[in-house]
């Protein structure tokens, strides 16, 4: 698998559930999956920024895998979370895929 990367904007609604979903790689494509893979995604008001203003993971059930096989996961993080993160305005963030070793490696 080569490893890649995507520039995708998002836009959480104010007073929303941010729910948004993503298909990787092509659809039908099963020469590779998510099986043992763990997801946290980083937001940050710029890409210096030393610590996240909000971080969500599978670890923290608000980055949901729907389909191991055709690579689909979800996010869903209530309004109150994000509301005690992040103040309107844009930021960016970093979505980062690791297995379960120990320590975890990048994938």
């Amino acid at each position: 698998m080569a490893q890649t990367s995507a520039r995708v904007d998002m836009e959480i609604t104010n007073n929303a559930t941010w729910n948004d979903a993503f298909q990787f790689g092509l659809a039908g494509d099963t020469s590779w999956n998510f099986s043992g893979q763990n997801f946290r995604l980083d937001v940050k008001g710029n890409r210096d920024q030393p610590t996240a203003l909000l971080t969500i993971s599978t670890d923290l059930a608000t980055i949901v895998v729907d389909d191991i096989t055709q690579r689909i996961l979800h996010f869903n993080v209530q309004d109150a979370v994000v509301a005690a993160a992040l103040v309107p305005g844009d930021y960016v963030y970093d979505l980062v895929m690791y297995d379960f070793s120990t320590p975890p490696v990048r994938v």
